[in-house]
């Protein structure tokens, strides 16, 4: 087996921030059940010549789950976050990083995994956090072998989403998978920990309601396809289980998020038929997700109070578990702000908070 973090590819592209130098990549990794992986990204650096530079690495936010949704095959990936229902996007999702002009200026190396499953084979483990940590390190890891960008050992970890909840996975990584690496703090926009407001939100899980959108019906695909000892029939309709396998590769987020939407107009996407299977299920999500132990370095949590897709509530429950757990976690709250442009709003709260604790 290739060993993670080993560089298996590395293109340079056009960078989209002046004064600075990118490369599309690929790399090997490992998911939450220990296989081997590969995955693809983006790297950008500052142009001059450096050594020893600190990195951030980026947890995107949901895109897809395959081919479709992978952020470095879309134009100009390497530049700052333009969120794809932006006019200026021409894109079918996110692609980009939130401050990334900001962490080159300061000399800092900016690293954006897609995730494993997006341009590489498997599907993506939606918002698994063990698996988006281990893509997150072994991108950082990966830059050791890509001499130009000058990389050292220190990093931060930002995400935002789904993606924050990844980048709340890296902390809680064993020990032994950050060895040889320095991992300084973690910054988080309206972070995704469907784990821990999974107990507390059981009983409109089983009655749809708002937690029948798509999000969640990703989430339940995924973890299916992930354990042997799930069926997706046990909570999700059947017509639900063949839309989602003919289209999780080729379709957007979004656009597979329509498609759903369109479904649920004629019936229910959910199987309220077997609602006895559903524990065992909520089991499994609480098992993939973040705050099960305490963080090895600082978190940042920016929360939106306009945010109705990840209700401030919820990350209330990550934080109330973390700081239970030990983990020393800074909460900022954005007044009038949403979901879509608290990344842009706190943007350069994250970046100071990151950069302070890089020494950059």
């Amino acid at each position: 087996m290739t060993a993670p973090g080993t560089l298996l590819e590395a293109v340079e592209i056009a960078p989209d921030v002046p004064g600075s130098r990118a490369w599309r990549v690929r790399f090997a990794s490992q998911d939450l059940l220990g296989r081997p992986t590969e995955s693809t990204g983006v790297v950008a650096a500052p142009a001059a010549a450096g050594t020893d530079r600190p990195v951030v690495v980026w947890c995107h936010g949901t895109t897809g789950l395959g081919d479709a949704s992978a952020p470095s095959f879309q134009p100009n990936p390497a530049g700052e976050l333009i969120d794809f229902p932006d006019a200026a996007a021409m894109t079918d999702i996110d692609r980009g990083v939130p401050g990334m002009t900001q962490y080159l200026a300061a000399g800092a190396v900016v690293a954006a995994p897609d995730y494993q499953g997006m341009g590489t084979d498997g599907f993506h483990h939606y918002c698994c956090a063990t698996t988006g940590a281990r893509d997150a390190v072994n991108a950082v890891r990966s830059l050791s072998q890509l001499g130009p960008a000058g990389a050292g050992t220190r990093f931060g970890a930002l995400g935002w989403s789904e993606g924050g909840g990844m980048a709340l996975g890296v902390p809680e990584l064993p020990g032994e998978e950050l060895a040889g690496l320095d991992l300084r703090g973690v910054a988080t926009f309206a972070p995704g920990v469907p784990g821990l407001v999974a107990w507390p939100e059981r009983d409109t899980i089983v009655a749809g309601g708002r937690m029948g959108d798509h999000h969640v019906i990703m989430l339940f695909a995924v973890l299916g396809w992930i354990f042997d000892d799930l069926e997706p029939t046990d909570v999700l309709a059947p017509e639900t289980v063949a839309l989602m396998a003919a289209g999780w590769n080729d379709l957007p987020g979004h656009v597979l998020g329509q498609r759903l939407q369109a479904l649920a107009a004629t019936q229910d996407l959910l199987n309220e038929a077997h609602p006895q299977h559903l524990d065992r299920w909520l089991e499994r999500l609480q098992s993939v997700c973040a705050g099960q132990v305490a963080a090895s370095a600082p978190v940042f949590v920016a929360t939106a109070l306009d945010d109705t897709m990840v209700f401030p509530v919820w990350q209330q429950h990550y934080l109330d578990a973390a700081r239970a757990l030990g983990t020393d976690a800074t909460q900022t709250e954005y007044a009038g702000q949403d979901h879509c442009s608290v990344p842009y709003a706190a943007s350069a709260d994250a970046a100071a908070f990151l950069l302070d604790r890089l020494g950059a």
